[in-house]
């Protein structure tokens, strides 16, 4: 799917990852791909991965275990976005190191998808 390309993000082998894990939920919205992967971004914004609607990221075992996996990717997806605000992202549900930098780093992933594909 085209759209998933459309980050900046989509140079870090993590985003394969992150592109299978869209691709499997937007399969639960209706419409033509493009309307369900701009639903499914929706309800994350609405939502973020806190809400449970990421199965892959409701325990913290299974986000240990992607952090483990993609350690240096998201660390420097982290790094990237707090270079460009310009200051340290901080933890606000004091998650544990690794679900806090799945959660941060996919809604990041899926944001920059989104304000490049529908935000015109």
């Amino acid at each position: 799917m085209k759209a998933l390309e459309k980050t900046a993000y989509r140079t870090y082998e993590v985003s394969t990852a992150f592109n299978k894990i869209i691709l499997g939920h937007i399969e639960s919205y209706d419409g033509k791909k493009k309307e369900k992967l701009r639903l499914f971004l929706e309800d994350l914004q609405h939502g973020g991965c806190i809400s449970g609607m990421i199965s892959e990221f409701i325990y913290h075992a299974d986000c240990k275990a992607f952090y483990i996996a993609h350690l240096e990717d998201l660390e420097n997806i982290k790094n990237d976005l707090e270079d460009g605000l310009g200051e340290p992202i901080p933890n606000r549900f004091k998650s544990p190191h690794y679900t806090f930098m799945c959660w941060l780093c996919f809604e990041e992933y899926c944001y920059t998808i989104y304000s490049s594909v529908f935000d015109n």
